[in-house]
């Protein structure tokens, strides 16, 4: 007489739960509802990532050669971006340099500067001496309130603005002529003419000032 059938044996649950879990975490099971930019960005990620691995199966020299062009690019983007942060970092030391030269200007007085024009011209470069003798001039009206020391300002700007007599007005213009001559339109300048200037210059520094006018009454 035939044996009944056996009843099919039946799996462990810790078993089917693993595989259920196995099954439903791939990500056509994902049901989870994300927002659309997200699971847009999502989807091309997947897609990518499935054309990667399809051309590194089907054709590994052109996924070899994909890998080290964007190796390189990467290469280039991080070299790109070095070189602005140089540039920016020269700039910015070029900024800070233009920055600190009047204030170094500002602090070298009329005594260095006088210094710096009497050595030049005793090694007969009298036109070059000027720039520096003006320098001195101008702190010195400037200590005398006659004028206001600015490096940024021409010696034109300094005849002009200068609150001195007539007389010392007239021959500030002449001695900044006298400078512009010699320095720009390259007329004769010699040890006679530095001697004449230079003294004119202290008789200036050390001559009277025009009053300031005084303020309106309110």
């Amino acid at each position: 007489m035939p044996s009944p059938p056996q009843p099919p044996h039946a799996l462990p649950v810790d078993s089917l739960r693993a595989a259920l879990d196995a099954v439903f975490a791939a990500p056509r099971y994902d049901w989870a509802e994300r927002p659309l930019p997200l699971r847009w960005l999502a989807e091309r990620w997947a897609e990518l990532g499935e054309w990667l691995r399809a051309l590194q199966s089907d054709n590994p020299r052109a996924f070899e050669l994909l890998a080290w062009g964007l190796v390189a690019l990467l290469a280039l983007v991080f070299l790109h971006a070095g070189w602005i942060m140089l540039r920016t970092l020269q700039a910015s030391a070029r900024s800070e340099a233009r920055g600190a030269g009047p204030a170094a200007a500002a602090r070298r007085d009329a005594a260095w500067y006088q210094a710096e024009a009497d050595g030049l011209a005793a090694a007969g470069r009298y036109s070059e001496a000027l720039a520096p003798a003006f320098l001195a001039l101008a702190l010195g009206l400037d200590g005398a309130g006659a004028v206001r020391f600015h490096p940024s300002k021409t010696p034109g700007e300094y005849a002009r603005e200068a609150r001195l007599p007539s007389e010392g007005r007239a021959r500030l213009a002449s001695l900044v002529r006298e400078l512009y001559g010699a320095s720009f339109g390259r007329a004769p300048f010699g040890a006679v003419d530095w001697d004449r200037w230079r003294d004119a210059a202290r008789g200036l520094a050390s001559g009277p000032v025009e009053a300031a006018p005084d303020a309106p009454a309110h």
